[in-house]
């Protein structure tokens, strides 16, 4: 059994060889290290931990016989590596949690006029996915409110990305009404129209993007802490010559949580 870790300005990956021919690559995305990250702690662990484990797998390659090796790597996986990686678990549920809350607030809905909700709803059926796209792209917030109101499954024959526009089109419309944005930004005179006045559309829809590009942020980081834990699961199961279910039993025992 060999092993080996490495570092880019990606990622720390962690690489177990089996002689049997079976390989597992363990990576923790530098985006889950960074500064920025809500996880950032917890995935610095992680990365310590793998540096560890990585020497010990070496070490017990280099020791022991292949049933005396299992059983040290696996001691050493719940030792070294269940702790952290439980961390990790628990800091991503709970970005989770808070990314999808967030996103929930933002996509809601506020009351509206009922009628006319149901006629932007039939007009919206009633157009082809370019029309539908063409729509999204310039709708009012009463517009997509109207959409959002109905949900996803009510427009079954709208392709997914057109609905992504809407959806991030009336999250744009609603955080700009919600924040006053609107009002903080107004159009300045200039050599173009010296008496330029009332609000700048552009201006508060660019920082409404940067609200969203933010929420947008917290689902990756999820989506990269469950890729890592997944990797990290396919490095012990072959250094432990376990199963993978039982690799990750191994790293989420309760009693390594401390």
């Amino acid at each position: 059994m060999k092993s080996s870790l490495a570092s880019t300005d990606r990622a720390t990956i962690l690489s177990v060889g089996h002689e049997d021919g079976r390989n597992a690559v363990a990576a923790v995305s530098s985006d889950l290290t960074a500064s920025t990250s809500p996880v950032a702690s917890q995935a610095a662990r992680v990365v310590a931990a793998m540096g560890s484990y990585n020497e010990h797998v070496s070490a017990n390659a280099a020791r022991f016989q292949t049933e005396a090796r299992n059983a040290a790597n696996r001691k050493d996986a719940a030792d070294i590596m269940a702790s952290p990686v439980q961390g990790l678990i628990g800091a991503g549920i709970a970005e989770g949690r808070a990314a999808a809350a967030a996103n929930a607030n933002a996509a809601a809905v506020d009351p509206g006029n009922a009628p006319l909700r149901a006629q932007t709803r039939d007009r919206f059926v009633a157009m082809d996915a370019a029309g539908q796209a063409a729509f999204a792209q310039r709708a009012s917030l009463e517009e997509t409110s109207a959409l959002m109101e109905a949900g996803r499954s009510y427009f079954d024959a709208t392709p997914d990305p057109v609905w992504q526009m809407v959806e991030d089109r009336h999250i744009l419309q609603r955080h700009i009404a919600r924040t006053g944005l609107q009002a903080d930004h107004q159009r300045k005179p200039d050599m173009g129209d010296p008496v330029a006045f009332g609000p700048d559309e552009n201006a508060a829809l660019a920082a409404s993007k940067e609200a969203l590009s933010n929420l947008r942020d917290r689902s990756a980081t999820v989506d990269a802490v469950r890729s890592a834990v997944q990797s990290i699961i396919d490095v012990v199961a072959v250094a432990t010559d376990l199963p993978r279910a039982d690799a990750y039993a191994l790293l989420t025992a309760t009693k390594a949580a401390k």
